[in-house]
């Protein structure tokens, strides 16, 4: 999964009607499912620095 995956999972997941307990649970979800997918390619998540992600989204915003 990339970060562009990941983060269309919890943009769907934060739209849903559900309660935040079980949007959490599915965040988190898809956080895990992001690591192991990490780990099938070789990376250590412990390696990973979205920051760079992060701010590219965040300046998308703030572009609109």
């Amino acid at each position: 999964m990339t970060y562009d995956q990941l983060y269309e999972h919890i943009l769907q997941y934060i739209a849903q009607s559900l309660d935040d307990k079980r949007k959490a649970c599915l965040i988190l979800g898809a956080f895990m499912e992001f690591n192991l997918d990490c780990l099938d390619e070789g990376v250590d998540p412990r390696t990973i620095d979205m920051t760079g992600f992060v701010n590219q989204k965040l300046d998308e915003l703030e572009a609109k």
